[in-house]
């Protein structure tokens, strides 16, 4: 009994082997009979003759000499580098000259407004007694012009007005 049980093994893996392999040979003819051909996908295209073949190759000659013509003049010209930064250096020189004059500018305008103001103000008549007489009776602490009253001076500055600090 115990020589049959690995030849049931053996079985049974060729089985499950056998099943694999049939699915996918299933699953590949789906995919085959799906798949689109080269002559589906083009439909009637005949083969060129020889002289259509040499034109088509001429043709594709002269394309590629184009091409490199123009890669071999793109790379004579490239970018002039030092030009363009030397460009750039000057307008932007020119711009903060043009933002300083025009600072400038203001700056007379303002002083000018002003210097017309005060012309203005020293052209008004003032009336000297009049002003002294507005400022006569103005509320407050009015200022004595007398002279220090020896009793608060001290030679040492300890006292004052006869209080000590």
């Amino acid at each position: 009994m115990t020589g049959n049980i690995p030849i049931k093994i053996l079985n049974a893996i060729q089985k499950a082997g056998t099943e694999i392999v049939e699915t996918g040979i299933k699953g590949t003819e789906q995919v085959l009979s799906t798949v689109i051909t080269g002559q589906e996908l083009v439909g009637d295209i005949k083969p060129m003759n020889e002289g259509e073949m040499a034109k088509a190759r001429a043709e594709e000659e002269k394309k590629q000499e184009k091409m490199s013509d123009l890669r071999s003049e793109m790379s004579g010209q490239g970018r002039n580098v030092e030009a363009e930064i030397e460009k750039i250096v000057e307008e932007k020189k020119r711009k903060e000259e043009e933002d300083q004059k025009e600072f400038l500018e203001n700056i007379k305008r303002q002083r000018e407004a002003e210097e017309a103001e005060r012309q203005n103000m020293s052209e008004e008549p003032v009336n000297n007694k009049r002003e002294a007489a507005k400022r006569q009776f103005a509320p407050g602490k009015k200022k004595k012009s007398q002279a220090p009253d020896p009793t608060s001076m001290s030679a040492t500055s300890e006292f004052k007005g006869g209080k000590i600090d």
